[in-house]
């Protein structure tokens, strides 16, 4: 601002001082209230009811939003397992002790070896199997003897030599003798010979070594994960010695929150994560869901079988376990009507023309684009979708505290 002053020319030199001070002064003033800024209308009124938010007739806000309303939308959830562990397919995996005591003569397989079912894993001398297998000699030649003389009997009978009765007896004693042959044959396929070993014992001769001695083979094709067994040992029924698995398939455990049990069902999939190979994904179908809670953890058990054709899978991992469930019509909204505020989750709910609601709400499980309102929302409601950060802000404006004159 340019001021222009015109000094009297009939004063003295100190009224003239005096003129030109009180002059600046008056200019220094104007010039201040030149420079201090118009405030600039409001662009959001905060509204008496509480949570309330208007914009402000021809606001920029306004201009940017789009709405949509909360709806029910088809969302397949996924729920996360609290614990979830790899373990051996118990359908494909024995432990294998000797049926006879005896002392271990040889072993054949090492922790670690791939075994075919049948595979010979250690030789046992047992003392028990040689007594065994000598009853079943005994009642070969019992049979043999009592076939002979029934044949004499019955030839007898024949000409007329011998009563109906003594050929009877004759009968009754083979036939005794047969049973006695099978419950020795059944004795010895229950102590583990094959049939192929019992056959060997009908020789006239067979050293006393090869009489006491049995072989424990594998029941299943798999991989040794356990031995206990060392030449020279002697050992009883209860001594566990090998432990053999087929680990082509596994078992995945997981254990549910108890809220999710009627979640769960069979035929949905696992998808599982373990920290040796955090970039691959195995799937499996759940097989059997547990028909009681764990009264300590408050969880459900779900299990499924995964395919584990090269090994990477190995018993006792821990696993991140989740389940893709079925698709459920739900009420939902978009994710980018949420935000939060503080603690306080939120969507800004269409009231009238330019006003808005913070509405808190409570949140499920989201798919995609859209996530289930568990509380908060009506179907139907109208929310703001893109824009609702921008209502945020305003709202935060509004709450701020206004300071006072200084």
């Amino acid at each position: 601002m340019n001021v222009r002053v015109v000094m009297p020319t009939s004063l003295s030199p100190l009224r003239i001082v005096l003129f030109l001070v009180i002059a600046s002064l008056h200019m220094s003033c104007e010039s201040k209230q030149s420079d201090t800024p118009k405030p600039s209308p409001p662009a959001a009124t905060a509204s008496a009811e509480p949570g309330i938010l208007e914009l402000a007739e021809g606001s920029t806000t306004f201009a940017h939003l789009q709405t949509d309303r909360a709806t029910l939308r088809p969302i397949r959830t996924v729920l996360k397992a609290q614990a979830g562990k790899i373990l051996a397919n118990e359908n494909r995996l024995a432990h294998l002790s000797a049926r006879v005591p005896g002392r271990i003569v040889a072993v054949y397989a090492n922790l670690g070896d791939r075994v075919k079912e049948g595979d010979r894993l250690l030789l046992l001398d047992s003392l028990a199997l040689g007594e065994a297998q000598l009853e079943y000699r005994k009642a070969r030649t019992m049979l043999s003897v009592m076939g002979k003389a029934l044949e004499r009997a019955t030839a007898l009978l024949d000409r007329g030599a011998i009563g109906a009765g003594e050929q009877q007896r004759r009968e009754a004693d083979y036939e005794n003798a047969r049973a006695d042959l099978d419950e020795a044959e059944e004795n010895l396929h229950l102590l583990g010979m094959t049939e192929r070993e019992i056959q060997r014992l009908a020789a006239k001769t067979l050293p006393h070594a090869e009489v006491a001695q049995v072989s424990l083979r594998a029941p299943l094709t798999g991989e040794v994960i356990e031995r206990n067994a060392t030449i020279g040992e002697v050992i009883d029924p209860n001594t566990m010695l090998f432990t053999v698995a087929d680990l082509s398939t596994v078992w995945v455990r997981a254990d549910f929150p108890e809220q999710q049990a009627g979640r769960l069902k069979t035929g949905l999939i696992f998808e599982v994560r373990v920290s040796a190979y955090p970039d691959t994904l195995f799937q499996g179908a759940i097989a059997y869901v547990g028909a009681v809670i764990d009264p300590t953890t408050r969880t459900v058990m779900a299990r499924a079988d995964v395919s584990n054709p090269d090994g990477r899978l190995r018993p006792e991992m821990f696993a991140e376990v989740s389940l893709v469930t079925d698709e459920q019509s739900v009420l939902s909204i978009p994710r980018t009507a949420v935000q939060q505020i503080g603690s306080r989750t939120v969507a800004f709910v269409v009231r009238g023309p330019r006003r808005f609601e913070s509405r808190e709400v409570t949140l499920g499980q989201a798919s995609g684009d859209y996530i289930q309102v568990v509380a908060g929302l009506t179907l139907g409601d109208e929310v703001v979708t893109e824009g609702s950060y921008a209502l945020k802000s305003e709202l935060l404006r509004e709450q701020m505290p206004t300071g006072g004159p200084l």
